[in-house]
């Protein structure tokens, strides 16, 4: 249900989906109310074809969340055909709130999440479901948010039906998706830090360990450091890494209350949140991406990678911007004119760039990773200026994981 939304907001809910004037009404069949809107025909057939799905969903009272025709056609009609029945229902479920939300109860200010229909463990690494964001806008537009960031625009509301409401959107909403994917192909400003967990060996950590909060340094983050993180081994690589993420606890912004601790995965020491005017720090790193949903759980971007033994860091809140808290070495120039660290360690998604033979002395390719022998020391090997540079991984995204993060991908266009 809705146990991620803010108290005040859940009020509201109960007490509309409870109060003898709910404008949810009895004998409005779905089917019905589905064929009486006009820009609706994509998913009415889609209907039609799940009636058995909508109908075990909807026994429960839901929120249908129904794309219109324009945003399946932004989309490509012609893909659809193509995608999996299981992606097909996967999505479906998606684009149903597991409770019955009005858009008027939608607050101003920060957003909010509800639990979606969509609990089944293929494709939700979360305690409760998957999720979507609510957020209403200086206009009074409520604006829904899922995977990838894709939002969108509530363009009819609260059109009652027999067992719910529907809120019809001008996009379909895309399906939370594993860490790598969703920092590989949404978010690019994350490559040093996704490089550098596959340096360490850790995505599979990262990407499989249900109900997470990641805090992601931006590449800017990695470039200043890159001398520094260049030259450790990989077993502290591991331990700062693990500093960036919070087991066993889903933390969207609205919970990160000042002077809030959060356990780590490095032996369970905590980052402390700052909060300033509208800013939020995690130690003295600022956040400044906010609510990425994930398949195991949520990210936030931020501005500064974060140290394990200066727990204690703060902001300065008198600068714009806060220093590493690190001992920069080496290489420590940022733009995107300047190589970015670990991401000769991203896989190749198709064919992969020629091997570098000064630094790779032998490659093995196995049927799901590569395998190479290299002339460097056991340094984890970060891109410099005037670093070793080796080719990206030509592995590809196999195994099991691998093959989630492509299905999930197809949910773009799974209706």
């Amino acid at each position: 249900m809705f146990g991620l939304l803010p108290t005040a907001l859940l009020a509201i809910i109960s007490a509309f989906v409870h109060s003898p004037t709910g404008v949810i009404a009895a004998g409005q069949d779905l089917g019905r109310v589905l064929d009486a809107q006009k820009n609706l025909t994509v998913f009415q057939g889609l209907y039609r074809n799940h009636t058995k799905l909508f109908a075990e969903h909807i026994k429960n009272n839901v929120t249908i969340i129904a794309p219109n025709d324009a945003a399946f056609v932004r989309f490509g009609l012609e893909r659809w055909n193509d995608i999996p029945e299981n992606l097909v229902e996967a999505s479906l479920k998606y684009h149903m709130l597991a409770d019955v939300v009005t858009m008027g109860s939608v607050i101003r200010g920060e957003s909010v999440y509800g639990a979606t229909e969509l609990t089944d463990p293929a494709f939700s690494n979360v305690t409760g479901g998957q999720t979507m964001m609510l957020t209403k806008q200086p206009g009074d537009e409520v604006v829904f948010t899922s995977g990838f960031g894709e939002r969108g625009t509530v363009v009819a509301d609260n059109v009652p039906f027999d067992g719910g409401l529907l809120q019809v959107i001008d996009s379909v909403m895309r399906v939370p998706e594993r860490l790598e994917t969703t920092a590989r192909d949404a978010y690019k400003d994350l490559a040093a830090f996704l490089g550098a967990l596959y340096a360490t060996d850790l995505i599979e950590e990262f990407a499989e360990m249900p109900d997470v909060s990641i805090f992601a340094p931006h590449n800017t983050a990695f470039q200043q450091l890159a001398g520094t993180l260049g030259s450790l081994n990989k077993t502290e690589m591991k331990r700062i890494l693990r500093y960036h993420i919070v087991p066993g606890n889903v933390t969207h912004t609205w919970e990160l209350k000042n002077d809030t601790a959060l356990a780590t995965g490095a032996n369970g020491t905590n980052i402390t949140v700052t909060r300033f005017n509208n800013y939020i720090f995690v130690n003295s790193a600022q956040i400044i991406q906010t609510d990425i949903l994930l398949a195991n759980g949520i990210m936030q971007m931020i501005d500064n990678v974060l140290n394990p033994d200066q727990p204690s860091a703060r902001p300065n809140t008198n600068l714009t911007s806060q220093l590493p808290v690190y001992t920069a070495t080496g290489v420590t120039a940022t733009g995107t004119a300047v190589p970015t660290p670990f991401t000769s360690e991203l896989p190749c998604t198709a064919s992969c760039p020629g091997w570098n033979s000064t630094t790779i002395s032998a490659v093995t390719v196995t049927s799901t990773r590569a395998t190479r022998t290299s002339t460097t020391t056991g340094g984890v090997r970060s891109t410099g200026a005037n670093s070793n540079v080796a080719a990206a991984r030509c592995t590809g995204l196999v195994g099991a994981g691998a093959a989630l993060g492509v299905a999930m991908g197809a949910l773009v266009v799974g209706l």
